[in-house]
């Protein structure tokens, strides 16, 4: 690939009007209140869409950051980038009526939120979050099945917008099925997901093995988050409790692996080399992917040969080797002797 063809892929981009990671970084901030009634003072709406994007950011869900912070009017409207009613269904009990509830979504200055918590020295976890492959076993009425049912699917679908996680249902199709069974899901055996994590991508295996009983569900959470494996059992009323409490749990292991606390480092240029670039297709998706990374507020070509690219990037604050290793995408192969990164696309 040459300088002139990459020097072309940015100019088609930027044509376009290509805004890598926009949106995911946007949605983050991005909270919903749901109107039950009409009557409810947008005050009080405004309020309970910021505890979402709070809670969000920081993995907090034992209490109302909003209360503890003793937010005002004035600061929550310095805070307030835009709102608008929304219309999103929902599955009712049984799985069987769509609900259509009637919100009020409300789109925070993601700077401001920033600088809220930092100055309260919460910690908060960026955009770059590693996809959850979650598998499930759910034992109802005597049966068993690795399908929650779409009551259960769409709670999952809620509890990963509440909490901006990217959960991966599995296919359950021959080629998973080949590594994984009801047994290991119910005996929390990460390994047998490897594979099927590999195949979607994800950074993070999760397993639920959920049983209803006689009076209640119990539900079994497992896992593993970079070779470390964590979990946790709960008795609920519910088993969209349990899809709750057990994703507010993942939540809180990125927050603590990956979260910030206190006022970003300042960044600064560095420059990185990236191999194993192929085609244009790939160089595409290099590009893409620095430029989407919150760390990083613009990126350079400097140079292209054979099937490496060097890139410079400016960044707005350290953490780009973390950043990196949430993604996926650029293995660090190493450093060189001006301290630059080299990387490789992984296949």
């Amino acid at each position: 690939m040459s300088v002139r063809l990459s020097i072309l892929f940015l100019f088609l981009l930027s044509m376009f009007g290509w805004t890598p990671g926009q949106t995911a970084a946007a949605s983050l901030y991005t909270g919903e209140a749901v109107i039950e009634s009409g009557d409810e003072a947008v005050q009080s709406l405004r309020l309970e869409a910021l505890d979402e994007v709070l809670t969000r950011l920081t993995g907090i869900v034992d209490r109302s950051l909003v209360e503890e912070l003793e937010i005002g009017a004035a600061e929550l409207r310095m805070l307030v980038l835009s709102e608008q009613r929304i219309r999103r269904p929902r599955i009712g009990p049984g799985g069987v009526d769509v609900i259509e509830q009637v919100r009020l979504q409300v789109d925070f200055d993601p700077q401001g939120v920033d600088r809220l918590l930092a100055a309260r020295g919460l910690p908060r976890l960026g955009r770059e979050r590693p996809a959850v492959l979650l598998w499930l076993a759910v034992e109802e009425g005597g049966d068993l099945s690795l399908d929650g049912g779409a009551e259960l699917e769409d709670a999952i679908d809620e509890q990963a917008r509440r909490l901006g996680l990217d959960v991966i249902r599995p296919l359950g199709d021959l080629l998973d099925l080949a590594d994984i069974e009801a047994i290991d899901i119910r005996g929390g055996f990460l390994d047998s997901a490897e594979p099927s994590a590999r195949r979607y991508g994800a950074g993070v295996i999760a397993m639920l093995d959920l049983r209803e009983q006689e009076d209640d569900w119990q539900a079994r959470w497992f896992w593993r988050l970079e070779g470390r494996d964590a979990g946790v059992g709960m008795a609920v009323d519910d088993s969209i409790l349990a899809i709750k409490l057990g994703l507010q749990q993942v939540l809180g292991a990125l927050v603590d692996r990956f979260g910030l606390t206190g006022a970003a480092e300042p960044g600064g240029l560095v420059r990185v080399v990236v191999g194993g670039i192929l085609d244009e297709v790939q160089y595409a998706e290099v590009m893409r992917y620095l430029s989407s990374l919150s760390v990083v507020a613009d990126v350079q070509v400097i140079a292209a040969r054979d099937r490496e690219i060097e890139f410079e990037l400016d960044l707005a604050s350290a953490g780009l080797e973390d950043a990196l290793a949430i993604g996926g995408v650029l293995a660090v192969d190493g450093r060189r002797a001006d301290g630059g990164l080299v990387l490789r696309l992984r296949r």
